[in-house]
């Protein structure tokens, strides 16, 4: 691989019959793009897909499809197929999984179309301590702190959950360093949760970074409103950022979240709201922000589906869209030497 091409690795594809799909990048055709079941290579229970026989890659377009004769499963046979808004407590799977899978090859780095969202060097500065501590040799500590998502929530294996994928970078970029992570999220939970149990179960572990992830359950929509107003989940949001500066010694990421399905009949179509707010308070208490909600949106414009990003259907990434999670955390962790660096893919 050249200086001017990149690798994508596990990029996540849903085939809808024999309809094109959209490639988040243009693959070069010097290389075959190769298709397989599972997003870790090494997976005892991979199916490798032939291309000609099972797919047909269209590289001038950028686009791929499955044959009629396919071993690739196909969407249109999902129980949600054809469904312009669902409930998922009606149905009864609603899952991705089955139908999902993962793609590698190689695109044309193009800095002009490629990549993801540039960084904001005032997020930046809400970490320099922490990369600062990363130099010294001595343990420190990561607490991760939110919903689902953050639990690692639809990732088929720990090492794909993103949280682990931004461990193992920090280790590889930092090799003296020794970090401890500890994880302290809670599926189904609001904004107003974190506020009620940091106290309790972040601040007594004195970490040296703090992620805060929530936002994805307060925009559900219920009846005429929200699980946690905007006005509301800004309060909570400050609680919480307040209750971690006051450690002294404590940085912080704030995590914007991805974006429902908006098909599902609880999406409220306020992610954005909440993802200013997040942004917002980022640049108004100095911290961090991994902005998800951006990079997300990107893949969106790119042609990449819901269905091929939320491994639920609902609002759980799969492995690619942990990935994502991974890439906006990226501009934050780059030694200052690395900014133009290639965007790392970290594959495991």
């Amino acid at each position: 691989m050249n200086s001017e091409s990149r690798q994508q690795t596990a990029e996540a594809f849903i085939f809808v019959k024999e309809e094109n799909m959209s490639i988040r990048y243009r693959p070069l055709a010097k290389q075959a793009m190769v298709l397989r079941s599972h997003a870790d290579e090494d997976h005892p229970g991979n199916i490798i897909y032939a291309e000609g026989i099972d797919y047909v890659v269209d590289y001038d377009r950028g686009v791929i499809r499955r044959t009629e004769q396919s071993r690739i499963p196909d969407w249109s046979r999902h129980e949600l197929y054809g469904q312009t808004v669902f409930d998922h407590t009606v149905f009864k799977n609603c899952s991705n999984r089955e139908y999902t899978v993962y793609g590698d090859y190689v695109y044309e780095n193009d800095p002009f179309t490629d990549g993801f969202v540039a960084p904001d060097s005032g997020n930046r500065a809400g970490v320099e301590r922490w990369l600062s501590k990363l130099q010294t040799g001595d343990e420190r500590s990561i607490v991760v702190f939110g919903d689902s998502i953050s639990a690692g929530g639809e990732a088929s294996e720990e090492k794909f959950m993103y949280f682990n994928r931004v461990h193992q970078f920090l280790t590889s970029r930092y090799p003296r360093s020794r970090i401890r992570l500890l994880n302290k999220s809670v599926g189904g939970e609001t904004s107003k949760d974190g506020k009620n149990r940091i106290q309790r179960d972040v601040i007594p572990l004195h970490p040296d970074l703090v992620i805060i992830g929530f936002g994805m359950n307060d925009q559900n929509k219920y009846g005429e409103g929200v699980g946690v107003s905007p006005e509301d989940f800004e309060s909570n949001l400050c609680q919480m950022i307040e209750a971690v500066k006051k450690l002294d010694n404590s940085d912080l990421v704030l995590v914007t979240p991805c974006l429902p399905n908006t098909k599902w009949w609880y999406a409220s179509g306020l992610t954005g709201r909440y993802a200013e707010i997040i942004r917002r308070l980022g640049r108004e208490y100095g911290v961090g922000v991994a902005d998800v909600t951006a990079v997300w949106e990107q893949e969106l414009a790119a042609g990449k589906s819901a269905e091929s990003l939320l491994l639920n259907n609902i609002n759980h990434p799969n492995d690619y869209g942990h990935w994502l999670y991974f890439q906006a955390f990226v501009p934050l962790l780059h030694k200052p030497a690395d900014q133009h660096e290639e965007t790392p893919h970290i594959c495991f």
